[in-house]
């Protein structure tokens, strides 16, 4: 993913902010502390800083609360004395935010998630396996990673030299779903990460100067007002392709040829008794 820039608040944007932990974020916010234009600023970056962090100001002398958010997974850090409401605030808690749903997935956060934690959330999502995924998810998912699935008996997918372990073999993290006699199966494989280059060639005759002093975070923001715009548009198509969509049952998708050139692929004669 390249390396980060220096850290700092003007730095934060709507898709960097994955790539920070808790002591990161502390680090900035001390030091923006002691930045005259925070004050103003703030509200802006608090935005963007609880799409990923939940932060509480606090007093260390309250011990109740200490561990009350110690046990729920903040980590405390100490900071110089700040009056709030009348409150003496001395520390600050800071928590990451654990996706908890298929639908907390983004194509911002999918690109900082490990395949094993992509597969922890297809695994809680009802059961549902790969193909009861909404459509919008499963093109998150495939933006970040090679999917493969399949569904097979168990003695045909596990055997030495089978698909899982060729999968595996090939870097592949693995799903198993139970399917009465059947195993679906669900592949995951990260795609190269691709770091994007900039290059200011200077305006072009006839262009106009004022956005040659745009910076990376209003940048963002552009790019972030063009993928609203492409989400609304991939909404409006995924609503109309769900009109078409008929949905297989596993016996639909592997019938009985299928099934016999997955075996004849697979498993000798031998291997497997019909």
């Amino acid at each position: 993913m390249g390396r980060k820039a220096k850290l700092s608040l003007s730095n934060i944007t709507k898709k960097n902010i994955w790539t920070f932990d808790e002591q990161e974020l502390y680090q900035i916010l001390r030091d923006a502390k002691k930045d005259d234009s925070y004050a103003e600023n703030e509200a802006r970056y608090n935005n963007i800083i609880r799409l990923v962090f939940d932060v509480q100001y606090l007093n260390r002398e309250d011990v109740n609360k200490v561990t009350m958010l110690e046990s729920q997974k903040y980590i405390i850090f100490n900071i110089p004395n700040q009056n709030e409401n009348g409150n003496v605030n001395n520390a600050v808690a800071i928590r990451k935010r654990r996706l908890r749903k298929i639908t907390d997935l983004t194509l911002e956060n999918i690109q900082h998630l490990e395949a094993a934690e992509v597969l922890e959330l297809i695994k809680n999502n009802m059961d549902t396996g790969w193909n009861g995924l909404p459509l919008q998810q499963q093109d998150i998912i495939n933006s970040a990673f090679y999917v493969d699935t399949t569904a097979l008996p168990e003695a045909v997918l596990h055997r030495p030299g089978g698909i899982v372990e060729r999968r595996k073999a090939d870097g592949y993290d693995v799903l198993e779903l139970v399917r009465g006699n059947w195993i679906e199966a669900i592949f995951l494989k990260p795609k190269p990460k691709y770091e994007k280059v900039h290059f200011n060639a200077g305006p072009s005759f006839g262009d106009s100067d004022d956005n040659s002093d745009m910076d990376d975070e209003e940048m963002d923001d552009e790019n972030d007002d063009i993928d609203d715009d492409n989400d609304i548009d991939n909404d409006d198509l995924e609503d109309d392709d769900d009109d078409n969509v008929q949905t297989e049952s596993l016996e639909d998708i592997v019938d009985d040829d299928s099934l016999t050139r997955l075996v004849d692929d697979d498993v000798d004669g031998d291997d497997y008794d019909e």
